[in-house]
């Protein structure tokens, strides 16, 4: 273990999971399909919010959506899409996970609906995770300070003894403001080489 790095706080979609509404959502809305770009737009609808911090259920969520960004389809047709944007683990995370040496704490902090969720507990990916935050389980979203609060107290470590590994560079910005080692990784492979650099795998781990 390295002399300041405890514990290792990992985004799921995106990074471990394959969790990609960009393209359906690019459509929908008729613009380009720039994640960032569409990660602050839809953190813009209140229906979003209220979903995945656990106070409206689906249909209230779809029919929220729908209205708050305009779309042109039904709430049904919405929900159907928008349950197809989760791909389950991708290749590379389960092996990932478990190079990371059990002295360090891992957890998860992660912006994510109960629709999506569930069908990641259904697969064997959350077993290595000591500690799982999720936005509609905490009732707060990243990149706000009480979401990395509720990880960082959870873990019961400090933010500069924590790696974070996200696919959105406003929650990285966030908590490296926080004082978090904080990374803007896309998959498996990216996640491998930012935990390299901070000595938390070998260089020959997962070759």
């Amino acid at each position: 273990m390295s002399s300041s790095i405890r514990g290792v706080l990992f985004d799921m979609g995106g990074v471990l999971v394959a969790l990609d509404g960009v393209p359906s959502l690019a459509a929908l809305l008729g613009v380009e399909a720039c994640h960032d770009a569409l990660h602050a737009r839809w953190l813009e609808s209140p229906s979003v919010i209220a979903h995945e911090t656990g106070r409206i259920g689906p249909a209230a969520f779809a029919a929220g959506v729908v209205a708050d960004l305009r779309l042109a389809v039904t709430p049904e047709r919405f929900l159907a899409d928008f349950l197809t944007w989760l791909d389950g683990p991708m290749p590379g995370a389960s092996a990932l996970l478990d190079d990371v040496p059990h002295d360090y704490r891992v957890a998860a902090l992660s912006n994510m609906s109960a629709i999506h969720w569930d069908l990641i507990l259904a697969t064997d990916l959350t077993r290595r995770f000591d500690h799982l935050f999720v936005s509609h389980e905490i009732g707060c979203l990243k990149p706000s300070d009480r979401a990395f609060a509720v990880a960082l107290d959870g873990m019961g470590l400090g933010p500069h003894e924590v790696v974070f590994l996200d696919d959105g560079r406003r929650n990285v910005e966030a908590a490296r403001a926080l004082g978090m080692e904080a990374h803007v990784v896309r998959g498996p492979r990216e996640a491998r080489a930012a935990l390299v650099q901070h000595g938390v795998v070998p260089a020959s781990a997962g070759a």
